[in-house]
């Protein structure tokens, strides 16, 4: 293969790095994931999404143990799955899947005593939410639903959200033949917790902001981010659809905090600036965090 871009290139192979820290995250994400499960969502009769809610629904079924049919359920997913995700995340994810399903069979259900039912759908989504984003966080999953996901989307192109969204909804469609509609509702305000706790727990609680900025007074708005903001930012060649003529776009990304004030310097250089700005959910490199990304 060429890579033509600048010239020759010496081209290093990427190797997937295994560490403590990863099965840490992983170990710690599973136990949390198995005391929301057994301790709120169980006792109030409540699903989580995915391969675990079909295990907890199996349970009212057949009273075997959630963790023998999650187990179960996820030996045909691993085999289908390995040829479609990498090494290391079959690994973690084996880790993942082995870890709930001990921890699963070693808490027994939990009586927290939360009479209320919308209560235990929002703190057991929550506290699911939060298992589940450590495991994420740390390049790992609970097996299950993820790596279905991955599968589908390899064969027949689906986006992993609507496999997930799909999968979820034929769960708490299936809830309704063991539990009533209420119940269903409220498993489903779980659910979405869960998912909202869960991605932001993976990506952080700091969330940026990048603006494109195109101005005939870019040099000027430039060096007052620079001087002002004391963020770096970068020239962008751009040209314009309809005038032909070549501009130069900066491109730029703040603390949420800081967004106010860059408006308030582009727009006073060039009161007819046109700017965007969308969310950027993690930043790396000099002035945000530092290190490597988690994934």
């Amino acid at each position: 293969m060429k890579y033509p871009l600048f010239g020759k290139r010496t081209v290093h192979e990427f190797r997937e790095e295994y560490s403590v820290r990863d099965v840490a995250g992983i170990l710690l994400g599973c136990l949390i994931l198995a005391l929301a499960i057994q301790g709120i969502l169980v006792p109030a009769r409540l699903l989580t999404g995915g391969i675990t809610g079909v295990a907890i629904i199996f349970n009212y079924l057949t009273r075997f143990p959630i963790w023998v049919w999650y187990a179960v359920l996820n030996i045909p997913i691993f085999i289908a799955g390995y040829r479609f995700v990498s090494r290391r995340f079959i690994i973690y994810s084996l880790v993942g899947t082995a870890a709930l399903s001990v921890f699963l069979a070693v808490i027994p259900p939990l009586h927290l005593q939360l009479e209320n039912t919308l209560l235990a759908a929002i703190f057991g989504g929550v506290v699911a939410g939060l298992g589940t984003g450590i495991i994420f966080r740390s390049k790992g999953s609970s097996g299950g639903l993820d790596i279905v996901a991955i599968v589908v989307r390899r064969l027949w192109g689906y986006d992993l959200g609507e496999t997930f969204f799909i999968t979820h909804l034929l769960v708490l469609a299936a809830s309704l033949f063991i539990t009533n509609l209420e119940l269903t509702l409220f498993s489903a305000i779980s659910i979405f917790l869960s998912s909202q706790v869960m991605d932001t727990v993976e990506a952080g609680l700091q969330v940026n902001r990048t603006a494109m900025i195109i101005s005939g007074k870019h040099i000027d708005i430039a060096a007052a981010i620079l001087d002002t903001l004391h963020r770096g930012c970068t020239y962008l060649p751009a040209r314009g659809a309809y005038s032909g003529e070549e501009k130069a776009l900066i491109m730029v990304t703040v603390g949420k905090t800081q967004l106010p004030r860059l408006k308030e310097i582009v727009f006073k250089l060039d009161p007819g600036a046109f700017i965007t700005v969308n969310e950027t959910i993690e930043v790396y490199g000099q002035g945000f965090k530092k290190g490597p990304p988690d994934f």
